[in-house]
């Protein structure tokens, strides 16, 4: 039995491929290019506008951070030209939103909460510093207790 997956050569011809499984990956790495491209020029752009940052900083520095459509390497290794370890990281929301703004809206929370997971998951599986996965974890913790006070404080209805 002739195999489909295999390079068949007829006696006196070149080897051809049979072009039933090359149709069908043909047809299927298109349509995986047309959903990337579609996926960049429509959903990117819209996260785009709200893009947060990843943010550095060696335990006697200063801040580093850079946006979160960078890699969270990038705000590291600025901390680390800069200081010693341990290094905290975390992720930040967009300057110019509150939080009550960052609360009201789910995508924006669920993007904020994806960063911070990158940022957190960066320290602990790439770099494996203990410490500073304890202190990018309190500092983390700092920034969901200011959203959480913003909650428990009495709203101003206009």
């Amino acid at each position: 039995m002739i195999s489909p997956f295999r390079w068949e050569r007829a006696p006196g011809k070149m080897p051809r491929r049979m072009t039933k499984p090359t149709k069908i990956l043909s047809i299927t790495a298109i349509a995986g290019m047309l959903g990337a491209f579609a996926y960049e020029y429509t959903v990117a752009p819209a996260h785009a506008d709200s893009l947060g940052s990843f943010c550095a900083a060696p335990v006697q520095g200063e801040e580093h951070c850079v946006s979160s459509d960078r890699s969270p390497a990038d705000a590291w290794n600025r901390a680390a030209a800069n200081g010693e370890l341990p290094i905290a990281m975390w992720a930040k929301w967009p300057s110019g939103m509150t939080a009550d703004e960052l609360v009201e809206s789910p995508a924006r929370l669920k993007a904020w909460f994806a960063d911070t997971e990158k940022a957190l998951s960066y320290v602990r599986d790439t770099q494996r510093n203990a410490a500073s996965y304890k202190a990018s974890l309190a500092r983390v913790a700092a920034l969901v207790a200011e959203v959480k006070a913003r909650q428990a404080a009495p709203r101003e209805d206009p």
